[in-house]
């Protein structure tokens, strides 16, 4: 069950209310808010300008929900060295804040905000249109709450990209080696 704050049912009574996104992709900190946000816990959220759109998944049966997407508008391709540090398996976190009617200052305290996404990075890509105005968008895709059970995607098998996902995962430690006992975990985690 989620609980608010009493500021936060105070303003989710009101007939409109003003919101931002608060983005944390392993430590890079960002807000569509037109300023930059200190939360209690002080930990700063810049408006640089990136955030383009936050795509919350949309549920079409009881076992098959879509991707949470993030983009950041990219045209200096900021995002393309983290690509290939392997940013699989990193931390991801989307808050909501809120703006107080009467001040029209963001509600800085922690418990002001809603954790709306928690979970860990699926894939990042570049989505580029070549277009007279053209745009480079760099398109995070976190992993669904419920993903589709019946999906097949392919999987880097290297030994980096296993430790990005999980640091106490071995199946790929000796695999190069060629000789030892190799344990395999398999299955969806």
């Amino acid at each position: 069950m989620i609980s608010f704050s009493l500021n936060v049912r105070n303003l989710l009574q009101q007939p409109t209310i003003e919101t931002f996104y608060l983005i944390d992709f392993n430590g890079y900190r960002t807000t569509n808010y037109f300023a930059p946000i200190t939360l209690s816990n002080g930990e700063v959220y810049n408006n640089d300008g990136r955030l383009y759109q936050v795509d919350p998944p949309q549920l079409s049966t009881t076992v098959d929900r879509e991707l949470y997407k993030i983009s950041f508008a990219d045209p200096d391709f900021y995002f393309g060295t983290l690509i290939d540090q392997g940013i699989v398996g990193d931390s991801v976190t989307v808050r909501i804040g809120f703006v107080d009617p009467l001040t029209k200052q963001p509600l800085t305290a922690l418990s002001d905000t809603i954790v709306v996404y928690k979970g860990r990075v699926d894939n990042g890509a570049y989505s580029i249109k070549t277009e007279d105005v053209g745009e480079a968008l760099f398109v995070l895709t976190c992993a669904s709450p419920m993903a589709n059970l019946d999906a097949v995607r392919s999987l880097s098998t290297t030994k980096d990209a296993l430790k990005a996902i999980s640091p106490s995962d071995t199946s790929f430690d000796q695999i190069y080696e060629g000789a030892g006992q190799v344990e395999l975990k398999w299955g969806k985690g």
